[in-house]
């Protein structure tokens, strides 16, 4: 599995360009991304949620670790759809917020 089928991924998501040893979805109207690394040469995948204003700087918050780019795959569209939940309950959340809350509830397996 190198990429989210287009079916899985959630409405308002798109899949990023590839580059290299990572993958990565992207927010259509939001300045948000989701993406894994692959961190180790062991398969660990790192997570982590790009945060950009205005195109001018980008903010990296990472998320944790998964084995496998398979789970990295999985975890990628279940982060996404966190997101679109946290957004649609609050007006404005920030990247670091939306992390906590993703931690603080275990909702990925990171």
């Amino acid at each position: 599995m190198s990429l989210p089928d287009s079916g899985d991924i959630p409405a308002e998501w798109e899949r990023s360009p590839l580059r290299g040893d990572e993958i990565g979805l992207r927010h259509r109207d939001a300045e948000l991304a989701v993406r894994a690394v692959k961190a180790t040469i062991a398969g660990e995948w790192e997570l982590a949620l790009v945060d950009s204003i205005d195109n001018r700087f980008s903010t990296v918050h990472p998320v944790g670790r998964v084995d496998g780019r398979e789970q990295a795959v999985s975890e990628l569209v279940s982060f996404a759809e966190q997101v679109d939940r946290l957004r649609s309950e609050r007006d404005e959340v920030l990247g670091d917020e939306i992390v906590r809350e993703v931690r603080r509830g275990e909702k990925t397996k990171v």
